[in-house]
């Protein structure tokens, strides 16, 4: 509540300073890997790069404006209906009751339908821009679950590490309404090569389609043991163990690559040769990152020497199949989420 000295612009100790009225804020918000391998819808990992950047400018009321730009920018939904930062940015007006319109300016930079988290970035993004421009005062965990609003099946991976950065887990509360998200930090001699093929991915509705309903209790057990080494490793910081252990996922990998999601040809099989190849040749782990199809080299970065000849070799796999390597980036976990990076103020 507000108090009578704060309605007058006093208090106690002195002039009471008015927050200021934002016309407009731009946030940074950082690319993910979802999943690690194992760690379906409950694993993520922010990056250094790529990232994007979105702004939000007040507008008229009834104003609703899209504007997208960047090197990926024709791949990219205008429909504000379809777009998921528009999505989220409706759901935050309506949840706070915003009557102001608004312009919404993406810069994207992430390439999309890759399987690298830009419509779980495009959300962040908008719920952050909201709560710096409206004073709302939403804390890391609530915008991370107004965002995921705007996700297929509502799933939280890729949007957790957008706005806490670090590596993530994500689990479920007590209460079903708000989800917890542990993070922690990544090794500080951890790297990833991001090799973004030329495959076509379907929706990230149709990628879950395809995934079993029900797992055998082997494949569980097998799966649970991995998941948990994983999660240690992050909290010790110990690469090799990471190194050992993120390529190894006996659910949703196989069953994504009999479906064909990550290229024709490319199947269960296919897919594990080539791990084991890697991490015995080149000592790097290959996680799909996400839905795919771009795939996760993780090193240790005293070992970058190799990695070149690691992208090469999955590169020459792929072209194998049909497939040429659109783009490899070279990057490394990142310990921040989305930030402000710039807000203009109006005058009172």
């Amino acid at each position: 509540m507000w108090g009578l000295s704060t309605l007058l612009g006093e208090t106690l100790s002195g002039v009471y300073k008015l927050p200021p009225v934002l016309s407009e804020v731009c946030v940074q918000v950082p690319a993910s890997i979802a999943n690690l391998g194992v760690g379906f819808d409950t694993f993520s990992l922010a990056l250094t790069k790529p990232f994007i950047k979105v702004t939000v400018t007040r507008a008229r009321p009834k104003t609703r404006r899209l504007i997208i730009t960047g090197p990926f920018s024709k791949q990219v939904t205008r429909s504000s209906l379809l777009h998921a930062g528009a999505k989220a940015l409706a759901a935050s007006y309506q949840r706070f009751k915003i009557s102001s319109g608004y312009v919404l300016r993406i810069e994207v930079n992430i390439p999309p339908r890759k399987g690298l988290g830009l419509s779980g970035a495009e959300a962040v993004g908008a719920v952050l821009c909201t709560n710096r421009l409206f004073h709302l005062n939403m804390k890391k965990d609530e915008v991370a679950n107004l965002a995921a609003q705007a996700e297929p099946s509502n799933h939280m991976d890729n949007v957790a590490a957008s706005t806490f950065g670090g590596f993530n887990i994500v689990t479920p509360s007590a209460s079903a309404q708000l989800r917890h998200v542990t993070t922690i930090p990544p090794p500080v001699d951890l790297g990833v090569a991001l090799i973004i093929p030329d495959v076509e991915k379907a929706s990230t509705e149709a990628t879950r389609k395809v995934l079993p309903t029900q797992v055998v209790r082997d494949k569980y057990v097998e799966a649970l043991g991995y998941a948990s080494r994983i999660a240690w490793a992050f909290a010790e910081g110990d690469t090799a163990a990471l190194i050992e252990t993120l390529p190894w996922d006996p659910v949703i990998e196989p069953a994504r690559a009999q479906a064909g999601v990550y290229g024709s040809g490319i199947d269960a099989k296919f897919l594990q040769e080539e791990k084991r190849a890697l991490l015995e040749k080149f000592h790097v782990a290959e996680t799909i990152s996400g839905g795919g199809p771009s795939r996760a080299l993780w090193f240790r970065v005293d070992r970058t020497g190799l990695v070149q000849e690691a992208v090469q070799f999955v590169s020459d796999r792929l072209r194998s199949r049909g497939y040429r390597t659109r783009h490899v980036i070279i990057t490394r976990p990142s310990r921040n989420g989305a930030a402000v990076v710039a807000e203009r103020s109006v005058r009172r």
